[in-house]
């Protein structure tokens, strides 16, 4: 598999399958709340573990620090910012959550796409 492949499989893992209750109603009463705090570690660690198990066979290793701040700010801005409810609200969409959910998801892959672009 490539590393993008393994970036999406660890996005999938982070953000739907390590993500309780807790973190998704508590990462929406404020930009600053310990459940998002968590919810950002949870996927940025999940992230970081892909890129890792993607990269192993390579000499060349890619710039993790970066990697991980990237990852992490982007989605404690994206999900505490409720970017895509903003979205949704801004363009007047319907079915209100399956857009929010899906605009959601664009926006996390866009920033694995645009780390993969300029860092790998």
């Amino acid at each position: 598999m490539n590393i993008f492949t393994w970036l999406i499989i660890g996005h999938l893992v982070g953000d739907w399958m390590l993500q309780n209750d807790w973190m998704a109603r508590g990462k929406a009463r404020s930009f600053f709340t310990q459940a998002i705090f968590v919810h950002c570690l949870v996927y940025t660690a999940t992230l970081v573990a892909a890129l890792w198990i993607a990269t192993l066979d390579q000499t060349l290793q890619p710039p993790y620090l970066i990697f991980l701040l990237t990852i992490f700010l982007s989605h404690w801005l994206i999900d505490a910012g409720n970017v895509a409810g903003h979205w949704v609200r801004w363009w007047r969409q319907s079915r209100l959550l399956f857009v929010r959910i899906m605009v959601d998801q664009t926006l996390h892959v866009l920033v694995l796409a645009f780390f993969m672009e300029w860092w790998l």
